[in-house]
């Protein structure tokens, strides 16, 4: 593997309120970028980089030390969110429900990280004006197949005020699952106000960091996935740039995110009440325990594996999203461990998963040949896979679900 940590911009400061009082709570080594699926040709240039997570002392964010270019990213960027129907049918939902939220129909709604259009096909649908914005090869792909709006671009104080001269101002604003992705925090803030009008909304989805503590969601933490937000954070991050919280809603995407809504704070609404109590609850968090568990975690699931393994069974692995990624290349798991990743996006068939050089493969190889095991590397969508592979369950085998607790699913 080739170490490119020079590469990488390391932060001293927390991104959202700019103390120095960072608490380093794990240290995942050198591992590579969750998305850069390789190609057979390419696996010697299998790059690491430095990967820390640590929390805001006076603030409460969650963030990764070391920043990686945003090119290098982008560059074997391989996710399309349309492949899953549970992150289809959520968006599907979303579309009208912000726009009537909103009273946007015929108004200008603006996506930043549209990707393939998951949530602007609903959002057309609802009667909103949509113009999408994003970098990636995904987007522009799709919005010339499927005919919508798209700046392809970076979503930025520049992009903003080129939307809003050839389109007018914004009713609504919303990136989903991608306002992670950058430590320009302030600058993706201020685009917003570029853009919003000034009764406008704000509505965005993140992982929420209760959720990724309180169900030890190690595998999400990544170099693409900049920061993890507690209400305490966004509320600090927003204020800044004279904008409120007052709305949020707790949702299962993703094991565990919240859906936000801000106005500018001159607008004089008010927040509702469950911002209030979810602020207070807050307060209560055991980072510690969190750290702990991690640890337990991981050797529970390399030791499984390990005694399955000298046992003579077949392991293979259930999704290749980034958490896969994350997960087998933390927990030691390559290819002597993992025969093969399953997935169901034809963008990663044929690929390696980054540092553990293990082969991707189309759904039919599982079921031709069925393995005896499968790490559930997306386990966020376990009900999902449990319904789609009965055959698989009822044939005798079985899925490891490594988190939130390292357990077995199907017939023992």
């Amino acid at each position: 593997m080739q170490d490119v940590s020079a590469n990488v911009l390391t932060h001293t400061r927390c991104l959202v309120c700019r103390s120095n009082k960072l608490d380093l709570l794990l240290d995942y080594g050198k591992l590579p970028l969750a998305g850069s699926f390789l190609t057979p040709e390419e696996r010697g240039s299998n790059e690491v980089y430095p990967l820390r997570l640590a929390r805001c002392a006076k603030c409460t964010l969650l963030q990764v030390l070391d920043i990686v270019p945003s090119e290098a990213i982008f560059r074997r960027y391989s996710y399309a969110s349309s492949t899953t129907r549970t992150l289809s049918n959520h968006f599907a939902r979303m579309g009208p429900a912000i726009v009537e939220a909103g009273v946007a129909v015929g108004r200008l709604v603006v996506e930043f990280g549209c990707n393939d259009g998951v949530l602007v096909r609903p959002l057309l649908a609802a009667g909103a004006n949509v113009v999408g914005i994003d970098p990636s090869d995904v987007a522009l792909q799709a919005s010339q197949e499927q005919g919508w709006t798209l700046i392809h671009d970076f979503f930025n104080e520049m992009a903003a005020a080129r939307v809003k001269e050839e389109y007018g101002p914004a009713r609504i604003v919303t990136g989903n699952n991608v306002f992670a992705h950058t430590d320009d925090l302030h600058g993706i803030v201020r685009s917003v106000a570029t853009l919003l009008e000034d009764e406008g909304l704000f509505i965005f989805e993140v992982h929420y960091q209760g959720d990724l503590l309180n169900l030890i969601q190690f595998d999400t933490v990544y170099h693409e996935h900049v920061c993890y937000y507690s209400l305490a954070s966004l509320s600090h991050l927003l204020s800044e740039h004279g904008m409120t919280i007052v709305d949020v809603l707790r949702i299962p995407i993703h094991s565990g995110s919240i859906r936000v809504t801000a106005v500018r704070t001159e607008s004089g609404r008010k927040p509702k009440s469950v911002v209030l109590q979810m602020a207070e609850a807050e307060k209560s968090w055991d980072v510690d325990l969190f750290v702990r568990r991690v640890e337990e975690r991981r050797v529970s699931l390399q030791k499984l594996v390990e005694d399955l393994r000298r046992a003579g069974r077949r392991v293979v692995a259930y999704g290749a999203a980034g958490r896969a990624t994350i997960l087998l290349n933390y927990c030691g798991l390559g290819q002597d461990s993992i025969e093969y990743v399953l997935d169901m996006s034809p963008l990663r068939y044929g690929k390696l998963v980054p540092g553990v050089l293990i082969p991707v493969v189309r759904g039919e190889i599982f079921q031709e040949t069925p393995p005896d095991y499968a790490v559930m590397t997306a386990w966020n969508y376990e009900a999902e896979i449990v319904a789609k592979e009965q055959e698989f369950l009822t044939g005798g085998g079985r899925f490891i679900v490594p988190l939130p607790e390292v357990r077995m699913v199907g017939s023992v």
